[in-house]
């Protein structure tokens, strides 16, 4: 089997997790996969080698350390072999998981930095300064719930994905946002964040 091969299986097959990603997440590992089996999907999985798998990380990587993105890139052939493996139970996709899982590559390194008060105060004023006060509520939101980003915006999807929205424009449907439905007349906030419910009473601090 070729490499693009398996790359195909792995969107296509009934009983992968590619499915299952959220859209954001899936159109990122799509560019991944993408890139993967443009560069490399020729490639015999009988012929690759752990000498293989490091040289395509050192290109990945390049003269700029994008260590990142060869991460990123690594990880998804870790993924398609396990899906090999253990969905398709090739022998190759066995032997080539195993061959990443002993394979060591450079660390990517801890994030010490995060956001200030003073940051995201900034981040709030200059909102306020360009007429966006939506932006600088869903910064506040953020920074004082710790939210992600999606969480508090949302996302835009095809009509086509899971999920079910009443905000409809340009064959895209508006999901898992906030709504001011979700806070109460007591100014609580009740919000679903994957499977759990995020509940927090807002004050008046930061929310302007």
């Amino acid at each position: 089997m070729k490499l693009g091969k398996l790359i195909e299986e792995y969107r296509t097959d009934p009983d992968s997790d590619f499915r299952k990603l959220k859209y954001e997440v899936r159109v990122k590992h799509e560019r991944l996969l993408s890139r993967i089996a443009r560069e490399h999907g020729s490639s015999s999985l009988e012929r690759i080698r752990t000498r293989n798998l490091i040289s395509w990380y050192n290109e990945w990587l390049g003269d700029d350390d994008k260590v990142a993105m060869a991460h990123s890139l690594v990880g998804r052939l870790r993924v398609l072999f396990r899906f090999g493996a253990t969905i398709l139970e090739d022998k190759e996709c066995a032997r080539l998981f195993d061959a990443l899982s002993g394979a060591r590559f450079e660390m990517i390194g801890p994030r010490y930095q995060t956001m200030t008060l003073d940051q995201a105060n900034a981040i709030r004023l200059a909102a306020h300064d360009y007429g966006w006060p939506s932006i600088a509520l869903a910064q506040a939101l953020q920074f004082e719930l710790l939210l992600n980003q999606r969480d508090v915006i949302g996302e835009w999807v095809p009509l086509t994905e899971e999920g079910v929205s009443d905000v409809i424009w340009r064959e895209q449907k508006w999901l898992r946002g906030l709504r001011w439905s979700n806070i109460d007349s007591n100014n609580v906030l009740r919000h679903s964040v994957g499977k759990q419910e995020l509940c927090g009473k807002l004050g008046d601090d930061g929310l302007r």
